[in-house]
């Protein structure tokens, strides 16, 4: 049996056919079927396979920065089939695998990629960098290069901009008029709203033959500087994230913002840096909007006492949402109107911060800082914001070797496989320092002579084991982007599915989050957990066979959230006895052997 997908066939190859291997067909009656393809029961990769009678369509397809499975699970594809894309939002977890589907040339000819205009600008930059990272990570050949620069090229001419349809006089879209060379008889309509996650973020409504199904995409709504969701039309089936769907209520950004400008504060007075290692799409902005409104508060002066570094993406990014900040489409009206009365068109970027743009630049960031005297602590904004690429590891490497003391603050979702994720269990776990092997390479030729860094020749190559204290971390609640329970509920109310299917979110937040919705959306009479390849058909009363949760499962709600958070932590605890026998140098063999008899 597949222990990974128990519930297909052990034997599937590429050719595996989901929709022909569950025997369904898509008809007037059942217009629509819908396949996960990754992004189910996780958090990443995701893509989701829309069938109609009249063409294949692709909601995100995206790549997962934890684990070994990084893009969707695309069997059963054949070259061409892909009538087009609709992208919800940039980040990689959405978009990152486009590439992939130009390599495989499974998209058709005339196929379009489609995005509201400002995700089309934030993903092609994120793409960029998303190449240059998988380049490198394939040039010794441990691992498969699955797309090239000229894939990526091919994607950004794919890419065709659609606005949000939701205004009362906007009709909605036609898949026909979208895709001229689509079948002339495609039924298909597309409502599109804003999900105020990410700048040009991104919910669906596709409808076809009286049926609908709306994909919430990524659910935010906690960003200031964007306006509010946009209300969802009813549907008869909602796809639904879950990232959060464990935590009831986010704390508020003013407690968030209080409590990191109280470290930073006190960093700044004990002559020790800080890392915050943040997303470049959206969390970065959020985070440089704080340091313009507060930034008077932090003691001594900016440039003298302390220098606030803004790298990477996180640049290019912010470039982006200037380009936007008079547009009341894309940001909340007290942003356009300080925009367009005052002139500032540049809000996410306070007076003096430094902006390194090479390496030798980065390095002065070190020569510049006297921990001594407390001159020019570096506080470092830097991608990956889970620390799993970008310059944020490389940051993170130089601050340990070089200095006793130090910060390294994570704003946001650690996935698992990350070394974000893997540091937050370790100090949960109360181990005082925690060691682990890095993809990464400092910003010169060797990294600092210290015992907390070093290279290791692995089978994969050349690695960089780093030990970082766990006292460094301190993880910051409330920044998320993402919805927690009591929005993601808001947002299944207006809709009033009849089915729901979780996506995009970890197992133990699914259980709960699925019998939190069960109990509260009077409409809902079915809800399961999305299973990878297994197509879910758009139709009344459909027979859904994915984890189906029962009414006798949710009845007992609170039990199960209390048998659902001791999973939880055994599985955490599991997850860090994997991850140290990996790092002791085992083989992928007796890892398994390990595991084996720790669950029996």
């Amino acid at each position: 049996m597949n222990t990974e997908t128990p519930w297909l066939p052990s034997d599937i190859d590429e050719s595996f056919a989901p929709l022909s291997h569950f025997d369904i067909t898509t008809t007037d009656d059942m217009p629509m079927a819908v396949t996960p393809r990754g992004g189910g029961r996780e958090v990443g990769r995701s893509c989701y396979q829309l069938d109609t009678q009249y063409g294949t369509y692709l909601i995100d397809c995206g790549f997962s920065q934890g684990g070994d499975d990084k893009f969707p699970d695309l069997r059963g594809l054949s070259p061409d089939d892909v009538d087009s894309v609709f992208l919800t939002h940039a980040h990689i977890d959405h978009s990152g695998g486009l590439p992939v589907l130009e390599n495989r040339g499974l998209l058709d000819d005339d196929a379009k990629i489609f995005a509201t205009e400002p995700t089309i600008q934030i993903a092609q930059t994120l793409l960029q960098d998303s190449l240059k990272l998988h380049l490198r990570e394939t040039a010794d050949g441990a691992a498969e290069q699955q797309f090239t620069e000229a894939d990526v090229e091919s994607v950004f001419r794919r890419f065709s901009a659609i606005e949000y349809t939701t205004d009362t006089d906007t009709e909605p879209l036609t898949v026909r008029d979208l895709i001229p060379e689509t079948d002339e008889v495609e039924p298909l309509t597309l409502q599109v709203g804003n999900a105020a996650h990410l700048l040009g973020s991104a919910w669906f409504a596709f409808e076809s033959h009286g049926h609908r199904v709306v994909f919430s995409g990524d659910i935010g709504g906690r960003a200031k500087q964007l306006p509010d969701i946009d209300v969802p039309p009813q549907a008869d089936h909602l796809f639904i994230e879950s990232t959060y769907g464990a935590t009831h209520s986010h704390r508020s950004l003013s407690d968030a913002g209080t409590e990191l400008f109280e470290l930073l504060g006190g960093a700044i007075r004990n002559g020790e840096p800080v890392l915050i290692p943040t997303f470049a799409a959206g969390r970065a902005q959020t985070l440089l909007l704080m340091f313009n409104d507060r930034g008077h508060a932090l003691p001594g002066e900016i440039g003298v006492d302390y220098q606030l570094v803004v790298d990477g993406m996180a640049q290019d990014i912010t470039d982006h949402y200037h380009d936007y900040v008079t547009d009341n489409m894309y940001y909340d009206t007290g942003v356009v109107n300080r925009a367009t009365e005052t002139g500032m068109t540049t809000p996410f970027l306070p007076g003096g911060i430094t902006t390194p743009r090479t390496d030798r630049e980065r390095r002065r960031i070190f020569e510049r800082f006297s921990p001594a005297r407390g001159e020019q602590v570096p506080i470092i904004l830097a991608p990956s914001g889970m620390l799993s690429g970008g310059n944020s590891p490389r940051y993170l490497g130089e601050l340990i070797a070089r200095y006793d003391d130090g910060h390294v603050v994570p704003t946001g979702y650690q996935a698992n496989g990350t070394l974000g994720n893997a540091l937050q269990n370790a100090k949960k776990s109360g181990t005082e320092k925690a060691t682990r092997l890095v993809d990464t390479n400092p910003f010169d030729n060797d990294w600092p002579a210290s015992d907390r860094i070093s290279w290791v020749e692995t089978d994969d190559g050349t690695k960089t084991r780093m030990t970082v204290p766990t006292c460094w971390l301190h993880s910051l609640s409330g920044l998320s982007a993402h919805a927690a329970q009591n929005g993601l509920l808001s947002f299944a109310r207006d809709i009033s599915p009849e089915t729901i299917t979780l996506i995009h979110g970890p197992a133990y937040a699914q259980e709960g989050f699925g019998a939190h919705l069960m109990d509260n959306v009077e409409s809902s009479e079915q809800l399961s957990r999305a299973r990878l390849l297994t197509p879910i058909p758009i139709e009344r009363d459909p027979d859904i066979d994915a984890a189906t949760l029962s009414e006798d499962v949710t009845s007992s709600s609170g039990e199960i959230r209390t048998q659902i958070d001791d999973l939880h932590d055994t599985v955490t605890a599991l997850s860090e006895e994997i991850a140290d026998t990996r790092n002791d140098g085992l083989s992928e063999a007796e890892v398994r052997a390990i595991v084996r008899d720790m669950i029996n």
